[in-house]
């Protein structure tokens, strides 16, 4: 028997250790004697010699992987550090001991909810149901919703993939995970009023019951508060035990604080750099961390957006009210009574008809949009409409798609001027990308580890290529992810 044959026999029958102790002890005993005779069995190769089930492709032994994603890193400021005088050694390394990205095309919008869902699933916002950050909510009873249950997404995840090989997984601070039967052990990306009460929250939803209690031991009440830089510290204090107590083969981390800077200061100002160097360091330390348990770890560093500066907000539902599209409850109170088309906020804009088969209603959304695009001031770069919108993944329930030039973004006001210019630099994403267009949103990715190329390029990637690719690494199946894996490993 050899190493692979093994390797597949603990996926289909486990080991033996794993039904030690009291309560396993008669399934021990039931499965020594299934798994010597297996043993015996396949050493007939005679017997099984052309049977395929238990054969692999791929030859390369499973490893665990730690997934850190750093919210609107930019490939440039670790391609080009010096560039712009980062000491950020820890991400810098992967460029000489792994495989990079020059650039990682996004899903659109380029949010953070629906590109770290791409990022476990391999596939477009249209396929796995995460169209946006905010839920759709043109009457306001959502109350400012965001997805955040893990029922939402409609395709399998890696975490899906692991569990049911029976492996451990845990996920610390990542979107859309809330009530995730697939992670094990799991403290979500939930709530957003930022108080100390919030801590109550998050042991609510957090699994399994009562674990995070044992981790507020030793960390001290853990919640999400406005201080993001204080969110990533308790994230990154809460994974360090993770790792050392469960030992999880799959570990997802979002670090946010970056993301919080570049939108308060602008890209590449002083207050974001200082944070990025701040997360450098973390990210050594939880590196450092996995190494100890799982030697033979692959890390990945992913981002799910890049920034650009926002100078302009186009509030396109002011001019769907102003075309009587929507009606204001109170215009000085900014809420509407009704509504028979209403621009889904997203940095672009996805504007959804109430009747998607109303014609009428749908030529005269048609009409306004163009009439706004003549006019450059207003910043319109495109409006994408049926395959268009359909060849970019996005919600299909959006019959318009407004994408802006580089400065301009949605905004969110119901009433006065279309056009809102900023008196302070901001930074904003969630602009639609391409390969060809709004680079300056492209994404990152980074990858080292036992068997990765050192030092590789790989040039300008999908973002739909590295769930797959992290799923081999893994040794998992993610058969709904399309893409092909990148090609990280050495020759």
């Amino acid at each position: 028997m050899n190493a692979k044959t093994g390797r597949d026999l603990l996926h289909w029958f486990g080991s033996p250790r794993d039904f030690e102790g009291d309560d396993f002890a008669g399934k021990g005993r039931i499965v020594k004697f299934v798994w010597k005779s297996a043993i015996a069995t396949i050493a007939l190769s005679s017997v099984f010699a052309a049977v395929p089930v238990l054969a692999r492709a791929d030859t390369a032994p499973p490893r665990p992987v730690l997934l850190i994603t750093i919210d609107g890193l930019m490939p440039d400021h670790v391609l080009q550090a010096d560039k712009y005088k980062l000491s950020i050694p820890v991400l810098r390394s992967f460029l000489a001991e792994g495989a990079y990205a020059k650039g990682v095309v996004n899903v659109s919008p380029t949010l953070t909810y629906p590109n770290h869902t791409t990022l476990v699933t391999g596939v477009h916002p249209a396929e796995h149901g995460i169209y946006n950050n905010a839920v759709f909510d043109p009457l306001g009873k959502e109350r400012g919703e965001w997805h955040s249950y893990y029922s939402e997404i409609k395709a399998p995840t890696l975490w899906s993939a692991v569990h049911q090989a029976g492996r451990v997984t845990a996920s610390l601070c990542w979107p859309v995970t809330t009530h995730a039967a697939d992670i094990d052990y799991n403290l979500p990306e939930f709530g957003r009023n930022g108080t100390a009460r919030a801590q109550y929250l998050m042991e609510a939803v957090s699994q399994p019951a009562g674990y995070l209690e044992q981790l507020e031991k030793s960390i001290g009440p853990y919640y999400l508060e406005p201080d993001v830089a204080a969110n990533d510290r308790r994230i990154e204090a809460a994974a360090l035990l993770i790792i050392a107590d469960k030992r999880p083969d799959l570990l997802t981390v979002h670090l946010g604080a970056y993301d919080h800077e570049e939108h308060d200061h602008g890209p590449e100002s002083a207050e974001a750099f200082a944070e990025l160097e701040r997360i450098d360091a973390a990210v050594g330390r939880l590196i450092a961390a996995e190494r100890r348990v799982h030697p033979d770890a692959h890390i990945v560093i992913a981002s799910d957006h890049g920034f650009y500066r926002w100078t302009h907000a186009v509030h396109l539902n002011a001019a769907l009210a102003r075309a009587g599209l929507i009606a204001l409850r109170d215009p000085a109170d900014k809420s509407v009574e009704s509504w028979k088309a209403f621009a889904w906020n997203g940095g672009a804009g996805m504007i959804v008809l109430q009747k998607p088969e109303d014609e009428e209603v749908k030529a005269k959304v048609r009409q306004v949009l163009h009439a706004l695009a003549k006019d450059p001031a207003n910043g319109i770069d495109h409006i994408y409409e049926g395959d268009e919108i359909a060849a970019l993944g996005m919600a299909p329930n959006a019959s318009f798609a407004v994408g802006f030039r580089e400065g301009y973004a949605m905004g969110s006001g119901l009433t006065g001027p279309l056009v809102e210019k900023f008196t302070t630099m901001r930074g904003n994403h969630g602009a639609l990308t391409s390969s060809t267009m709004r680079p300056d949103v492209h994404a990152a990715f980074f990858m080292k580890g036992p068997g990765i190329a050192a030092g590789k390029n790989l040039g300008i990637i999908d973002m739909r290529q590295i769930a797959p690719t992290i799923a081999r690494e893994l040794g998992v199946p993610l058969p709904t992810a399309k893409q092909p894996v990148l090609p990280v490993r050495k020759p």
